[in-house]
């Protein structure tokens, strides 16, 4: 109920119809004074999103202290006393983002990410080579799968390469040290060799193609490249796409990169070129976009867990997807206002320096993560009613299946995160 003043006449502004109380009973529009000040527009935007005359905070009480009762009262049809869940959802779920978003600002996190990077390079000497070599000719002793023999081998075969190398051209500085992409060049550089002299045997290692990707290294030393990096594992050291390309040219049909590797390789040489001068920049962007891709991967998975719910409690005739959608929506609302303690727990803990008062913080934050375990289960029983053993059952099934789907759905939106920026 507004808190404005009722007007004295008895007829309706919307719809002209005859007043008997305070509501039209044609349209429903209450009978105020049309005159509204700032702030009663301000609380009619509040009342209007959350109901807060109480409607709001009772729900939240049942939401958080009685798992299930919401969705169970629902599927009874008593609602008027509670937030209808999808305004519930949009309402915490907005403000938790909201929260989120301010805190975790992209440019804060990307300036912390540069400042907490590892830039020292891993170095080897020729003794250090040789002791490895002395190690993998030891672990190949000592293997007896057939695989792991292949692969210790080829291992030998790379450090002996970059052995010959450094005692043929380096003979007057042997405590002189290497790092991982002037090694990779060396063998780079034979395995180059071995081609030109039309010598494929070396081709059919599965290590040739990474060591070929190394001779683009070689070119972007002469030509001023910047450092080589990763991706998915594969290491890359081209300058820039033309680069790439002409590497590929240079290889086998059947060596070359299939159709997907290829895109991806020569789309993050591009983003690593067009973010060169400010690669700070480059993490604002991911950052940002892999942050607003939270509430996508939610949307997505709100109506596969009502569907695996809906599996796995096909037996029982009296729940319909709409039931399990229903409690899906106020176990995320659960969810989104848990976390939100979480999150203002952490940053009061940051801005403290008091011992006590973090280590009770701690606890609390425990406490919270512990109900957060337990709140599913609890949900499930006192909506589904049944025994404890089945419930549980069916929490470990329901709880495993979707934190993969949310794992790949979170891998999904993160190679799109990356290629996208």
């Amino acid at each position: 109920m507004s808190h404005l003043h009722e007007r004295k006449e008895k007829n309706c502004l919307n719809c002209q119809g005859e007043l008997v109380g305070r509501y039209c009973h044609q349209c429903g529009q209450e009978n105020l004074e049309p005159k509204e000040t700032v702030w009663h527009l301000v609380t009619h935007f509040f009342n209007d999103i959350t109901h807060f005359d109480g409607k709001f905070f009772e729900t939240v009480r049942f939401l958080l202290r009685k798992p299930g009762y919401l969705s169970l009262e629902y599927m009874r049809g008593r609602r008027m006393s509670y937030l209808n869940p999808i305004r519930m959802y949009v309402f915490t779920s907005a403000i938790f983002f909201i929260i989120l978003f301010s805190f975790g600002k992209p440019e804060k996190m990307a300036r912390e990410s540069a400042l907490t990077t590892n830039d020292v390079k891993i170095t080897m000497d020729l003794g250090a080579l040789r002791n490895d070599t002395s190690r993998l000719k030891k672990d190949l002793a000592e293997t007896t799968d057939d695989d792991d023999k292949e692969d210790i081998r080829e291992k030998l075969a790379y450090r002996q390469i970059q052995i010959a190398t450094i005692e043929k051209d380096y003979a007057d500085s042997p405590r002189k040290k290497f790092d991982k992409d002037t090694l990779n060049a060396f063998v780079a550089r034979a395995y180059t060799d071995s081609l030109a002299a039309g010598n494929y045997d070396l081709a059919k290692q599965k290590r040739f193609k990474h060591a070929m990707r190394n001779f683009g290294k070689q070119m972007g030393d002469q030509s001023g490249a910047e450092e080589s990096f990763e991706l998915m594992g594969w290491t890359i050291h081209y300058h820039d796409a033309a680069q790439y390309d002409s590497a590929e040219r240079a290889l086998p049909d059947s060596l070359r990169d299939g159709w997907l590797k290829h895109w991806l390789i020569r789309r993050s040489i591009e983003i690593r070129g067009e973010f060169r001068e400010d690669r700070r920049l480059f993490m604002e962007h991911l950052i940002d976009n892999i942050f607003h891709s939270f509430p996508k991967i939610l949307w997505i998975s709100l109506p596969i867990f009502a569907l695996i719910l809906n599996v796995l409690y096909f037996r029982h005739k009296k729940y319909f997807y709409v039931n399990h959608g229903i409690f899906t929506i106020h176990f995320y609302c659960a969810t989104f206002i848990q976390l939100f303690f979480l999150l203002m727990l952490y940053e009061i803990a940051k801005s403290v320096s008091t011992h006590w008062i973090k280590a009770l913080i701690f606890l609390v934050e425990f406490a919270v993560v512990l109900w957060m375990i337990i709140y599913p289960y609890k949900a499930m029983r006192g909506f589904y009613q049944q025994r404890r053993a089945k419930t549980f059952l069916k929490y470990v099934i329901v709880f495993s299946t979707m934190s993969f789907i949310n794992i790949l759905l979170l891998a999904i939106f993160l190679m799109i995160s990356v290629f996208s920026v």
